[in-house]
C-alpha cells in the first residue's frame, strides 16, 4: 500500500509541474498583450486545484494492492485509469470559454500521461 500510494504522489507532483508549464506556455502564446507577472500566480493555483480534483479522482486505484484486483485486467483498467479518462470526458462536455477548457484538457490529459507511464513502470516491474 505504501508504494502504491506513494506512486500516486509522485504522478501527482511530476503532473502538477508538467501541467503549470504547459498552461503557461499555452496561455503566453495566445494572450500576447497581457502582462504575465500578474497571471503566472492565479494559473499556477488554478491548474493546482485541478490535479487535486484528478488526484482524488485516480484514488480507486489504491485499490489494485489486493492480488484479487491486479490479476483481473478489465478491473485493474478500470480502478487505474478511469478516473482521468472521466476528468477528460466532463471537461470536454463542460460549456466553458476555449481558453479555459483547454487548460482543463491540459491538466486532464497531463495527469493521464504521467499515471500511464506510472502504470506501465508498476506492470514491468511485477512482470
Amino acid at each position: 500500500m505504501k508504494e502504491r500510494t506513494k506512486q500516486l504522489f509522485k504522478g501527482f507532483l511530476f503532473s502538477l509541474i508538467i501541467s503549470v508549464a504547459a498552461s503557461c506556455i499555452y496561455f503566453a502564446a495566445t494572450q500576447k498583450d497581457i502582462d504575465y507577472s500578474h497571471v503566472i500566480s492565479p494559473i499556477m493555483e488554478g491548474v493546482f486545484f485541478l490535479n487535486i480534483i484528478v488526484f482524488i479522482m485516480s484514488l480507486p486505484s489504491l485499490f489494485l494492492v489486493n492480488p484479487l484486483y491486479w490479476r483481473n485486467l478489465p478491473v485493474r483498467l478500470l480502478l487505474y485509469f478511469s478516473g482521468p479518462v472521466i476528468f477528460i470526458i466532463t471537461t470536454v462536455c463542460l460549456k466553458l470559454q476555449p481558453s479555459y477548457k483547454v487548460v482543463y484538457l491540459i491538466t486532464g490529459v497531463v495527469f493521464l500521461i504521467v499515471h500511464s507511464v506510472f502504470y506501465y513502470l508498476t506492470v514491468k516491474k511485477r512482470a
